[in-house]
């Protein structure tokens, strides 16, 4: 039994196999904003651009949108 705990406890602190761990893609993407049916969304703000990631199965996509705060999108 231990082992299926340590299992569970590494695949929540780097990820399964194949895949990031939540820290890992929070540091690229930003805030986690929703998690639903395996995809993530990430939102960034930076000066000048607001960033929008999705992160799923397939390679992640990101929306920019220049000269805009995003706090106006929630």
């Amino acid at each position: 039994m231990s082992g299926m705990f340590g299992t569970a406890a590494d695949w929540l602190e780097f990820g399964r196999p194949g895949e990031q761990s939540a820290a890992a893609e929070a540091a690229l993407y930003g805030a986690l904003l929703w998690d639903m049916g395996g995809v993530r969304a990430y939102e960034r703000q930076s000066e000048d651009v607001y960033r929008l990631s999705l992160v799923g199965a397939a390679d992640p996509m990101a929306y920019e949108v220049v000269g805009v705060d995003g706090g106006c999108f929630r």
